[in-house]
């Protein structure tokens, strides 16, 4: 009974292995050109979170809270237009938090990249 479970494992080893797929490393000049994508990511993203996903979180915070209402007699309404402004710092902080959280995987892939140059990954 030992015997057949070990072959069976054995088997499965040496299909599981004979299955796998070619793996290409990449050159020293590939992993430059990610290296330099990924620094460029990791230095613009916070400007993109400020300048473009904050304000698009307000524009959609304001539409949803103006006119997005289900009963048409709330829909624009003063008190509504107040609240989106109410809204609005919130949703600038988080399109910088989005920012600031791309920055850091880019930040990331950065040094893993330039790790895998020494390491001929």
């Amino acid at each position: 009974m030992n015997k057949v479970k070990r072959n069976k494992v054995l088997i499965t080893i040496v299909l599981l292995f004979s299955l796998s797929f070619n793996a290409y490393s990449s050159s020293t000049r590939h992993h430059i050109i990610n290296m330099g994508k990924s620094l460029t990511k990791c230095v613009f993203s916070p400007l993109y979170g400020i300048f473009v996903k904050g304000p698009k979180n307000i524009k959609e915070a304001y539409q949803y809270e103006v006119w997005g209402r289900e009963k048409p007699e709330k829909k624009g309404q003063l008190r509504y237009k107040l609240f989106s402004l109410w809204r609005a710092p919130g949703e600038e902080t988080k399109g910088i938090i989005d920012g600031l959280v791309d920055s850091t995987k880019a930040g990331g892939q950065f040094l893993k990249e330039f790790i895998s140059i020494f390491f001929s990954d």
